[in-house]
């Protein structure tokens, strides 16, 4: 198991291809206290008689942990599209959507945070939530999107191997030689705009393919491999545009506090953020981080720039230190209970002595950089940060 298996097996790119029928009835390994009375019995549990006859108990899929007592949780068909829905109902028959629309009716909020049993605690580590994961797994099973008015039935879902874990790749019909990554990339082809599939018979590991690559363009006439030459493109000041738009603050654990920090940095929607971050430190918590530190890119105006508005939203601290300082990944949550990490992240250039947005390549300049030389930390650089204007040709007219 793990990535003992892995290599014993060969290093697959690729899971099982699953349909959405076969993920329906497909028995997935669980974790020894996931078994409880309580999955046991609705497993086999009939349809309750005041439910609407287009929702059936949902047997296939984890439970919420902040369902209330005595409520279920069940799966509604759509009967024209075939597409399914998940929902709550209240022990009277009453069907919700959303948790917040059943806080309202009970009146208080829900758990936040999933309590651990001991013994699930104490499983072993090949069900860590925090393990690496790889295509031979036997809980390497993909799920069908919870959101899944999106995806029709006909598609196929698999897990693929990136060198961070495992990502969801989806199979049009038809197609056994190609797959898409995102949700995005699926909706485009549904609209008949035909993205390029990525191939899956020449999927192989980027290190093979970069090795590849070397040994074919990196050869003297002697015959003898040299390692081919980096071309990097430095940034300079003239690609960039200063911005007081952003604003980083570090946030406190308290929703009400974290609000009035980002009303006193100057933020837009200081509550709306508050709250979202609240959610991500509650989930981060249930996934074993031992208080997360989190900081909020905040806007502080109205400037239009695709660069901004992809470094807005709640950052992490990462558990490990890059070039020896704090490095922040950005996170937010896509469903409930669901945490998801994007490419980008706020680190410290150790070659220009800054903080800066961007990959977390130490070779790379960011998209978005401080200003502000020798701050400890990126929510000291304060409203001191510079925005690549490279692609909006500002830059080039500076330039000239």
């Amino acid at each position: 198991m793990g990535e003992e298996e892995y290599e014993r097996l060969g290093k697959p790119i690729f899971g099982k291809v699953y349909t959405y029928d076969e993920l329906l009835t497909v028995v997935r390994p669980t974790r020894p206290a996931a078994q409880t009375k309580a999955a046991i019995e609705r497993h086999s549990m009939p349809r309750p008689d005041n439910w609407p006859s287009d929702t059936e108990v949902d047997r296939t899929s984890s439970w919420v942990f902040w369902l209330p007592e005595g409520w279920l949780q069940g799966i509604r068909t759509n009967p024209k599209s075939g597409l399914t829905l998940k929902c709550y109902f209240s022990p009277e028959g009453k069907r919700f959507w959303h948790k917040k629309d059943i806080e309202k009716h009970l009146g208080r909020q829900l758990p936040k945070v999933e309590i651990k049993e001991k013994a699930e605690e104490a499983a072993p580590k090949a069900y860590s939530p925090g393990r690496m994961r790889f295509v031979t797994d036997p809980d390497a099973i993909p799920s069908w999107p919870d959101d899944s008015d999106w995806l029709p039935k006909d598609w196929k879902v698999a897990y693929r191997q990136l060198p961070s874990g495992l990502h969801k790749c989806y199979i049009p019909p038809g197609v056994d030689d190609g797959f898409l990554y995102h949700k995005d990339t699926v909706l485009k082809w549904l609209r008949g705009e035909k993205p390029t599939l990525s191939p899956m018979k020449n999927s192989r590991p980027m290190s093979e393919i970069m090795k590849e690559s070397a040994e074919r363009h990196g050869r003297e006439t002697t015959g003898e491999l040299r390692p081919k030459a980096k071309r990097l493109r430095y940034a300079v000041d003239v690609d960039y545009k200063a911005s007081s738009s952003l604003a980083v603050v570090r946030l406190p654990a308290d929703a009400a506090e974290s609000a009035s920090t980002l009303r006193d940095a100057g933020a837009q929607s200081s509550q709306e953020t508050a709250e979202s971050a609240q959610e991500i430190h509650s989930l981060l918590l249930a996934r074993g981080f031992e208080q997360p530190t989190l900081l909020a890119v905040a806007r502080r105006d109205a400037e239009a720039s695709a660069v901004l508005d992809a470094a807005f939203g709640i950052y992490f601290e990462a558990p490990a230190p890059f070039v020896g300082r704090p490095c922040y990944q950005r996170v937010r949550v896509v469903a409930p209970s669901r945490l998801v990490c994007s490419g980008m992240y706020l680190r410290w250039n150790e070659r220009r002595q800054r903080w800066q947005f961007g990959a977390l390549d130490g070779e790379r300049d960011g998209v978005v950089i401080s200003t502000s030389p020798d701050c400890a930390t990126p929510w000291d650089v304060g409203h001191q940060w510079s925005v690549w204007a490279a692609d909006t040709g500002e830059a080039a007219q500076e330039e000239a």
